[in-house]
């Protein structure tokens, strides 16, 4: 079958970062989604940092010993309800199977690969369009309070330098060197991991401004305030998706088909019968005017598990990891947690009295924090989800990669751990 026309079902930054591969390739693409607009939810205000270096998997046996802690409550980094829901339970322990060191250094790499060739793909994109979306090439530092907790650090970097990825172990002396704003922290550091080749940006500009571009290139049919309410799949084929707008049922017909929600895909999937690996995994950000005295390397404080990173004129803080199942709500005790934390490590570098933006979103992850893409399900259907906190990091290389496949085309990288099937997904 030739393939002309393609549905993109989610317009976050995944969406529409496939869409702008699928028209470069030559596809007509609809996109699709529940919002006003691109890049609403998930997408809207996460941390903004590109962090090409840091994209380690979530599920890891420093994280496994924290467990007791945080299921009793006592690490504010990271919240866990339990729940008796079969999803809950089925990924949970496949997260805790991810856990193993052999198995966290394996999925740490599947995304070091995708992350590096994402990397490529955004550096030819900014050549050749010219966007505004506050982009600079910043770095990125971790900072350690403690020589213990530094020294742990260095065997992943030795690692990543093995896999192509440079970074650069400091001592406190030269973290001060490298960002001297550091000198207003609350405690002392025993030094940190430096990264060179992260950037950050804003992701919803950057997702708007490819949206504008395609618009006017007219590569691209929106279909926005509109909610998909069931895929129809007939023999090996989705023949078409029945979605609502304001209220009137109405059909989209195309020739293929891409799933590139957050946690939705789980309810969509259920149509055709595919057990999607995704666990909704909550974060918060807050965003502020930023002073003199903000940082211009991104910083992240491993203490808190926190990022501090300017974007333009603005202040952006985020962090923590909630799993709560669906609830939605924003829940101020955690922003007021990101808050006094802000507070206390940079006390000077932003107007903290003025809180410009509250967010708190979803990010769709999968047991190994390992996206899922490629095509399963039926002859026409695409996946290219499940990228939890690495959504911003990975978006480019994960259109470009699933356009390879569409297209039949020799993928670009290996995709060892990316593929539908690695996830137990058939």
């Amino acid at each position: 079958m030739k393939i002309k026309t393609i549905a993109i079902i989610g317009a976050g930054i995944i969406g529409v970062t496939t869409a702008y591969q699928l028209t470069k390739s030559g596809y007509k693409v609809i996109l699709i989604d529940a919002e006003d607009g691109v890049a609403l939810r998930t997408s809207f205000a996460n941390g903004g940092q590109l962090s090409y270096s840091y994209i380690d998997a979530m599920a890891s046996p420093s994280l496994l010993k924290k467990l007791p802690s945080i299921l009793l409550g006592r690490d504010p980094t990271f919240r866990v309800r339990f729940s008796p829901d079969p999803k809950f339970l089925a990924w949970g322990s496949r997260f805790m199977f991810n856990a193993q060191a052999a198995k966290e250094e394996q999925n740490t790499g599947n995304n070091l690969r995708l992350s590096l060739y994402s990397r490529k793909i955004m550096q030819s994109l900014c050549s050749e369009l010219a966007l505004d979306f506050e982009h600079r090439k910043s770095g990125k530092l971790h900072i350690y309070s403690t020589a213990e907790s530094l020294e742990k650090a260095k065997a992943r970097v030795e690692q990543k330098g093995k896999w192509g990825c440079p970074q650069e172990i400091l001592n406190t002396e030269q973290c001060l060197a490298l960002e001297p704003k550091l000198a207003q922290l609350d405690k002392a550091i025993a030094g940190g991991v430096y990264s060179s080749i992260d950037e950050v940006g804003n992701v919803h500009k950057f997702a708007n401004h490819l949206l504008k571009t395609m618009q006017a290139q007219q590569t691209l049919e929106t279909h926005f305030n509109t909610k998909v309410a069931k895929i129809v799949k007939k023999d090996k084929l989705i023949d078409t998706i029945e979605v609502i707008t304001k209220g009137k049922t109405s059909i989209i017909k195309a020739d293929a088909y891409v799933l590139a929600t957050a946690s939705d895909s789980l309810n969509l999937s259920k149509d055709i019968g595919l057990k999607l690996p995704i666990y909704p995994i909550k974060g918060y950000s807050i965003t502020v005017p930023a002073t003199d005295s903000a940082p211009d390397v991104c910083v992240t404080d491993m203490d808190h598990k926190m990022v501090f990173a300017r974007i333009g004129d603005r202040l952006r803080i985020a962090g923590l990891a909630d799993i709560v199942a669906y609830d939605d709500s924003l829940d101020e005790s955690r922003l007021k947690h990101l808050l006094t934390v802000a507070k206390k490590v940079f006390p000077k570098a932003g107007n903290y009295d003025e809180i410009l933006h509250k967010w708190t979103g979803f990010r769709p992850a999968t047991p190994s924090s390992v996206p899922i893409i490629g095509q399963v399900g039926a002859d026409n259907l695409y996946l290219n989800l499940g990228h939890g906190m690495f959504g911003w990091t990975l978006a480019m290389g994960s259109a470009a990669l699933l356009t390879s496949i569409i297209n039949q085309e020799t993928p670009p990288i290996d995709t060892t751990g990316m593929r539908p099937i690695d996830h137990g997904v058939v």
